[in-house]
């Protein structure tokens, strides 16, 4: 007989045993990600002197006896298990029923405990990683909290590159170079007009005049107000950038001077 006819029968002979085989399956239902159960249904089988056949994340399988095989295939929702009666079609049902029965007992003995270890694992593991998520926000913290100790330290010892006044140099920075006066002269930094005719506003270098209280606080008052405020908050160092978006500079009011551009600073 050549190599091919035997290759053939061979074949033939696998596909008609496996014909014969009878397969009861149950899903196993598991409330979280059933792949993560393998691990826990291998070590399981191997307790009750099965050796188990397993694909991390995928299946488990052993021979409960010469005539029967358990399965468990994973998946992301859900645990199949199968029990497989070799020949068992040539059986009598009562027998096979038995069987497939007994080792079902068994199979499902091993899901529960299986299935219990697989979930205090993943406690324990979502524990861990809280704990590890906390332990980062407060070194964090703690760094935040130096960095804003170093830089009030620097201010108060005079350095002009930190500190407050390093601080207020970058809001003023951020809030575009924005002044404010109530006179016809050079700026003398106060926040609204009373009702001086005169009060003007300059942003970017812009001279703007104001005919009221409520135009030169609208064009840079309410900015300056707000960077006033930061003042007493000296390690927000967000502070300038939120007093540009809540009060940004508004000029619409007021009348643009293009030749006293020279009084803005």
């Amino acid at each position: 007989m050549n190599t091919t006819k035997l290759s053939l029968l061979l074949a033939l002979s696998l596909s008609l045993a496996a014909c014969s085989t009878v397969r009861q399956t149950t899903p196993l239902a598991y409330a979280g990600d059933a792949r993560s159960t393998v691990d826990s249904l291998e070590v399981s089988i191997q307790k009750r002197g099965y050796k188990p056949i397993c694909s991390e994340r995928e299946f488990c399988k052993f021979q409960y006896n010469p005539e029967v095989w358990v399965h468990f295939k994973a998946g992301s929702g859900k645990v199949v298990m199968a029990v497989d009666v070799v020949d068992g079609k040539k059986m009598a049902a009562d027998k096979r029923k038995a069987l497939t029965d007994e080792a079902s007992a068994v199979g499902e003995a091993i899901w529960r405990e299986a299935s219990e270890d697989a979930m205090q694992r993943e406690k324990v593991a979502a524990e861990r990683e809280r704990a590890e998520a906390v332990a980062r926000a407060e070194a964090e913290r703690k760094e935040d909290e130096r960095k804003a100790a170093e830089a009030k330290a620097s201010g108060n010892g005079g350095s002009s590159g930190g500190g407050l006044g390093g601080f207020l140099g970058a809001a003023a920075d951020v809030l575009g170079g924005v002044q404010v006066s109530t006179s016809s002269g050079p700026n003398n930094g106060s926040g609204s007009a009373q009702g001086n005719a005169s009060a003007h506003c300059c942003v970017n270098g812009s001279y703007y005049q104001c005919p009221s209280a409520s135009a030169v606080n609208k064009c840079a008052g309410e900015s300056a107000a707000c960077l006033s405020r930061c003042m007493s908050s000296s390690a927000d160092m967000g502070c300038g950038e939120r007093c540009m978006k809540e009060h940004p500079p508004d000029p619409s009011a007021c009348e643009r001077r293009a030749d006293k551009d020279n009084e803005c600073k």
